[in-house]
């Protein structure tokens, strides 16, 4: 029998006029609470410094509001940076937020991609895979082991320690790994982990390609768990998608238009390239992503055209997302519809439609 399809809300907090953000911080909260009402399974949640991009700080932070709000959802990181805190204040902290949710904890990791919050934390952005690499190396032994110690390049416990509280979940909370490149796909299968798929990034980096790419990744990704001893069925395959339905199908491009463009026009300017080109580790993505700016793919027709914003009346958002969910394998679909300074009354009428006329039929 076919597992039953999940599904997510997300906010990254973005607010372009920032006399806004003590409100929009509390609208977050209440599009949570109204998922959870209507019978979404999780709330996702992400962190970025230095810019209205997304004024979240903290994973931890913003995870531990959101376990208070609501009472059943699971909450999700999209991700926690493992390179921008001790692996060890990261592992506490999620324990922590493991053991006050009930054992509710998705943690989605990730290594960051803006050069901007590196240079403002003073970290090398070229160390940051092996960083990425350690960290979640100490975490995993914090979580499970009862005492441990730790020779790294970037991290040393030299003496026996213990970390306590130790999470609900055994062996750990369930690990999702943010995934663009072929690296990261071959890091997941390796690991066993669950995918954190996002249609933005995918789509900045293989343009009109990106769905029959992702797709190819996929596969490829399943057939390396099945190498290493992964049930490939026991694992999660999320999609983050830009997302607003209205029963009006221009009405819905119409709203969602001015906030996408803006995210997508603030993620690129957020990662182009310095003077010495794109950052080792990001060639690929930074390349690209300069290149889908300077030809033009961040023009929303062209989003909503190939997918990676998702936009239109229930029938068209049920064909469009029916067919990603055929060829990714999609188990949960994330909605973003807050996206931008999307007023909390649309972004709400959007999630509390689509769980009405689109749920049903996916």
């Amino acid at each position: 029998m076919a597992k039953r399809t999940k599904w997510g809300v997300f906010s990254l907090s973005q607010y372009p006029d920032q006399s806004m953000r003590v409100e929009g911080l509390e609208a977050d909260m209440k599009l949570f609470e109204l998922a959870e009402a209507l019978g979404y399974d999780t709330a996702w949640v992400a962190e970025h410094l230095f810019s209205t991009y997304g004024i979240a700080t903290s994973t931890q932070v913003i995870a531990a509001s959101v376990i208070q709000r609501v009472k059943r959802m699971r909450i999700g990181t999209a991700v926690s940076v493992i390179p921008f805190n001790h692996p060890l204040r990261t592992a506490a902290d999620f324990a922590l937020v493991d053991c006050l949710s009930r054992g509710r904890l998705n943690f989605g990791i990730g290594r960051a991609y803006q050069p901007h919050e590196f240079v403002g934390l003073g970290l090398e952005m070229g160390d940051s895979r092996e960083m990425f690499n350690e960290g979640i190396e100490l975490i995993l032994k914090a979580w499970t082991q009862e005492k441990f110690t730790h020779e790294g390049k970037y991290w040393q416990v030299a003496e026996e320690i213990e970390m306590l509280p130790k999470p609900v979940q055994v062996p750990h909370p369930p690990i999702y790994q943010a995934t663009i490149s072929p690296d990261s796909f071959d890091q997941a299968a390796r690991n066993g982990w669950s995918l954190q798929l996002a249609s933005p990034f995918s789509y900045r980096t293989y343009r009109e390609e990106w769905i029959p790419r992702l797709a190819d990744e996929i596969k490829r990704y399943e057939d390396k768990l099945v190498e290493h001893g992964h049930d490939p069925a026991t694992l999660e395959r999320m999609i983050l998608l830009p997302f607003f339905t209205d029963v009006s199908s221009k009405r819905a491009h119409e709203t969602l238009k001015p906030h996408v463009e803006w995210f997508y026009n603030k993620v690129a300017s957020h990662q182009q390239p310095g003077k010495g080109g794109p950052v080792k580790g990001y060639e690929l993505t930074m390349a690209e992503g300069a290149k889908s700016r300077e030809m033009g793919y961040l023009a929303y027709d062209k989003l909503a055209e190939f997918g990676a914003a998702v936009a239109g009346n229930p029938q068209e958002c049920v064909d469009r997302m029916g067919s990603m969910k055929e060829a990714f394998g999609i188990t949960e679909f994330v909605l973003w519809s807050n996206l931008g300074g999307m007023s909390p009354t649309r972004a709400e009428s959007s999630i509390r439609l689509a769980w009405e006329e689109i749920v049903p039929h996916l």
